[in-house]
């Protein structure tokens, strides 16, 4: 059975006397703790400007503004989860993220419910209590691997739901793709829809789809292969995969949106990093896994 975590100290409250940047009020008014110290509560995500977490130590203040000092929360005491297909990398009594691996669906289907994330994760929690379960905010394909979150309680599930694009910082993912893109830093803009075989088709023209946004830049490439890392605007279905696809460049092994080659018997799409603001902290919390060294060797060896 789980513990609940104690917090170290309570919460701070200040009010900004005069305009200043957030770092030099900091240390004007946190008096016993030392320069760094104070400067590594900023960069540790636990600062709250006025309702918004963030770790600029430039962020503009004025009089009258309201700055948080959160307590720092410690991982809960419990055991982890034994399956091959996914780890924990966090836990408490709000979410819980977890690295998902290549070949397991996120939610159940028709044909599958008990072979997902979804459901390890939620025999996982109801070890807490019987009325104890997760709620599903967001999912990767079945095809990728990477960072994932689910919430552990309807407060957060709808501050997720109702927040998304304020409270997710940041969507990163690595993959490697057929051919080298035309430009080296790019944004794809495009709508998608779905036909009746459940396949995404991208138009550049607004035709009702949903609008999708996808920013990437190529870091390297030999040619046949190129390694790129694509941050999410928005999250819709299989979007980097047909958008990618989309400009002549699908991911490797990705044979439904046209590759054409397969080098590590898997979709090479992975979800490197997620920052999200925690829903009961407010705190900035980070996320991130180390990409398939297989990645990486594609490109290199292409280059030998």
């Amino acid at each position: 059975m789980a513990k609940q975590q104690n917090t170290q100290a309570a919460e701070m409250i200040l009010r900004v006397d005069k305009e200043s940047k957030l770092l030099d009020f900091l240390l004007e008014k946190i008096t016993d703790r030392s320069k760094t110290k104070v400067r590594e509560i900023l960069k540790g995500g636990r600062v709250v400007a006025n309702g918004m977490a963030t770790t600029a130590f430039d962020y503009p203040l004025k009089k009258g503004d309201e700055i948080r000092i959160l307590p720092k929360v410690k991982l809960m005491q419990q055991g982890g989860i034994s399956n091959s297909n996914l780890d924990i990398l966090y836990e408490d009594y709000d979410v819980i993220v977890i690295n998902k691996k290549e070949g397991l669906l996120s939610v159940g289907t028709v044909a599958d419910k008990e072979n997902t994330a979804y459901h390890i994760v939620n025999v996982h929690v109801k070890k807490e209590g019987r009325n104890r379960h997760i709620y599903v905010v967001h999912r990767l394909d079945r095809k990728t691997s990477g960072v994932m979150m689910f919430a552990k309680s309807m407060a957060a599930r709808d501050f997720f739901r109702n927040n998304w694009n304020q409270v997710v910082v940041e969507r990163s993912y690595y993959a490697v793709v057929e051919g080298t893109p035309a430009y080296k830093k790019d944004t794809i803009k495009s709508y998608l829809t779905e036909d009746k075989m459940l396949k995404i088709h991208s138009s550049f023209i607004n035709n009702g789809g949903q609008y999708a946004v996808t920013n990437y830049e190529v870091l390297s490439s030999n040619g046949e292969y190129s390694l790129v890392k694509c941050n999410l605007d928005t999250g819709r279905k299989n979007q980097i995969r047909v958008q990618m696809s989309s400009i002549g460049n699908p991911v490797a092994g990705d044979a439904k949106y046209e590759a054409k080659t397969n080098p590590l018997k898997r979709v090479c799409l992975h979800a490197a990093t997620l920052q999200f603001i925690h829903p009961k902290t407010r705190k900035l919390l980070k996320f991130e896994v180390p990409v398939p060294g297989g990645f990486y060797k594609i490109v290199k060896e292409k280059n030998e």
